[in-house]
């Protein structure tokens, strides 16, 4: 028989073996093709600047996400065919024993990974083209471009470098497979299936001191990360220290916790000696210690999944919450009084070569004042709890706005004015950060002194609008609505000019004028442009989601695939022990149990740990974006459970059912001889 014939048959007779590994490569290339394919889009080239700006960062930054990706699935493959590798050892010493030579051997195996290489590669192209278009579908919502523009489109560029990544990929594996052919020997090929993985045992002392160990570790880690961030800095080694004490307290955790767990329910002979109990917990014990390194490194890879994935979807859902609601006119600039004076804004513009009555159909100037009490006294009696951007705002003077001025804004909107007599106040704040404060303050003080007169509260409620904008969205901490009369005797504080466009204005244009005054330093003009704003909110939206959800579905993938790969090689290679457990007298269903408890433990260890893990590096990367960008972020889990039930469940499941099939399999062939 030829080797390409020998290389075929051997394919279709072990498919069942490739199995996950084909279907892990196929999906890799599919993701690898679809995500580095979304700049070829020809809608994106209709974007406004800002947004293109930020989809040509997204384009960058996947681009080098690429590439470590790659070098991480080569570990996996390489991994993967070290298992396949020993799954067919018996094989490969018959052929042996046959007279083949070592040499033909090694190309025999490395022709099976190409040839089923070659099949991912072209199934996952394929896929992968498909799942581009629906990603493309999806970048179109996200950058709020309209779908009617939406071209199906073939990437040449994403092609060749999907090609040439798994290309050079698979010429790796296969000089590492020729390499293990070549310098393994006969009697390790012809025994390999009746090599056990036992637990050595380190004694009992010895092993609750490496947990002790690994607890205080992680600890010390996790202190550490509490009190300086997740970000290195040049000042100290915090962040070294940190995570070296945690990738070490990891791997001791995995390596001493089989022999901990094993000696705990030994300890209950009620629970230890029950059913195949006994069984049980000394092949979940051998199993994590000979696979605790392989556990720590999934363990690390499912906390940079949770924690990317879930900071991303709630930065993005935030921020496309706030695109809603935080933009209600085209246009405003904003003057520091103290550094440009009360003058007219619409004078200064035209100075600057801006014409706001060629671009403007309705303007209005209001002003801010500062009230002679803080937020402090405003929130006397009530125990705060600030978000780590608003430790500032105690200190600083309640933002007043005149009746008239809040009116008027309100009328631009197209919304009823509110009412307030003399002696009145109203209070408005759009803030998560400290709309609760404001509220109980409105109860707690239905009497305020500002200036020496006392006010009494007009309403119940505190108001929510947007009555200007910022650059960060809803960003009222809290604004005093008072009576014209009271608010003369106040100081100024910022000029405001609001501005809604004529139909025919360009914003562009109107912002590459607005820039360079934004970027003025000797004036104290600032502005907030809609479209501007909105391409901020939809692009980041979309640059935080997709980078997410790249790191996410590929270290997800990775990990479902190392467990399973690793699961079903064990299984197939113990597979005598749970004949011999049905030969004892042990039910079908006892079996398929043990099975079951067994994926179970493998798949749940890692999960669990990086579970812990997580809730604590989340709040903390949290606290980065929110200092970063100036607002707070909801925490959100749907997404990052929704997503761990469907990928890592699927393979859970997937792999139980394929270890029960090889059970099943082996006992009716028995049954049958």
């Amino acid at each position: 028989m030829t080797s390409l014939k020998l290389i075929l048959k051997n394919v279709r007779k072990n498919i069942r073996d490739y199995l996950i590994y084909f279907l892990t490569l196929m999906l890799s290339v599919s993701l690898f093709y679809a995500f580095n394919s979304i700049s070829d889009q020809p809608a994106f080239s209709e974007m406004g600047m800002t947004r293109t700006f930020l989809y040509d960062q997204l384009g960058i930054m996947l681009s080098v996400l690429s590439v470590l990706i790659a070098i991480v699935l080569a570990f996996l493959i390489i991994y993967a065919n070290q298992f396949l590798l020993k799954r067919r050892k018996k094989e490969l010493g018959i052929y042996m024993m046959l007279g083949m030579k070592k040499g033909r051997i090694s190309r025999i195996f490395a022709g099976e990974t190409m040839c089923v290489g070659l099949i991912a590669l072209f199934t996952g192209l394929l896929f992968g083209f498909a799942l581009s278009q629906a990603l493309s579908l999806v970048a179109l919502k996200l950058f709020a471009i309209e779908i009617s523009k939406f071209q199906v489109v073939f990437s040449l560029v994403a092609f060749k470098k999907t090609a040439l990544c798994f290309v050079v990929i698979f010429l790796i594996v296969m000089v590492f497979n020729i390499w293990s052919v070549s310098s393994v020997q006969l009697i390790d090929l012809l025994t390999a299936s009746r090599k056990n993985e036992s637990l050595k045992n380190t004694g009992r002392v010895l092993s609750i001191l490496l947990f002790l160990l690994s607890l205080a570790c992680i600890i010390t880690s996790g202190v550490l990360f509490f009190q300086n961030g997740i970000l290195p800095t040049r000042k100290n080694m915090s962040f070294q220290i940190a995570s070296f004490a945690l990738i070490i307290g990891t791997l001791l955790l995995f390596y001493s916790l089989s022999a901990v767990l094993v000696q705990v329910i030994k300890a209950n002979k009620n629970v230890y000696l029950k059913g195949l109990n006994a069984f049980l917990v000394q092949q979940i014990g051998s199993k994590i210690r000979t696979n605790y390194f392989i556990m720590a490194v999934v363990c690390g890879l499912l906390t940079v999944t949770i924690c990317a994935v879930s900071v991303g979807v709630s930065t993005a859902l935030a921020m496309n919450e706030l695109a809603q609601t935080s933009a209600p006119y085209d246009l405003n600039v904003l003057s520091n009084i103290d550094i440009d004076g009360d003058g007219d804004m619409v004078d200064f513009l035209s100075a600057c070569d801006v014409n706001m009555a060629e671009y403007a159909a309705q303007m209005e100037q209001i002003t801010l004042y500062e009230a002679d009490i803080t937020y402090a006294d405003l929130f006397a009696g009530q125990s705060v709890s600030w978000w780590p951007i608003d430790k500032n705002i105690p200190d600083t003077k309640i933002s007043v706005v005149a009746f008239s001025d809040f009116n008027r804004a309100l009328a631009m909107q197209g919304k009823e004015p509110v009412h307030l007599a003399g002696n009145q106040y109203l209070l408005n704040c759009n803030y998560k950060g400290t709309y609760r404060y404001v509220k109980a303050a409105l109860e707690n003080h239905p009497i305020l002194t500002v200036a020496g007169i006392p006010l009494e509260s007009a309403s119940n409620e505190v108001l929510q609008e947007t009555y200007f904008m910022t650059s960060v969205g809803n960003n009222d901490r809290g604004t005093l609505i008072l009576p014209d009369a009271l608010v003369s005797s106040l100081e100024k504080d910022v000029n405001v000019l609001l501005v809604l466009y004529k139909p025919e204005t360009i914003s562009d244009e109107v912002l590459q004028k607005m820039i360079p005054i934004g970027l003025d330093d000797t004036h104290g003009y600032r502005y907030a442009e809609k479209n501007m704003m909105y391409d901020m909110f939809y692009g980041l939206n979309a640059l935080v989601s997709f980078l997410c959800c790249y790191i996410g579905l590929i270290f997800l993938l990775i990990c479902a695939a190392l467990l399973a790969l690793k699961q079903l090689t064990e299984t197939a290679d113990n597979i005598y022990r749970y004949g011999l457990l049905q030969k004892l007298g042990a039910k079908k269903e006892q079996v398929n149990q043990a099975l079951l408890s067994q994926t179970a433990v493998f798949f749940a260890a890692p999960l669990a740990v990086a579970g812990i893990f997580s809730v604590l590096l989340i709040q903390k990367a949290m606290e980065i974006v929110e200092d970063f960008m100036n607002l707070h972020i909801s925490t959100n889990l749907m997404f990052t459970i929704l997503l761990f039930l469907v990928v890592y469940g699927s393979y859970f499941l997937v792999t139980y059912l394929s270890c029960k099939q090889m059970v099943t399999e082996r006992q009716n062939r028995r049954m049958e001889v």
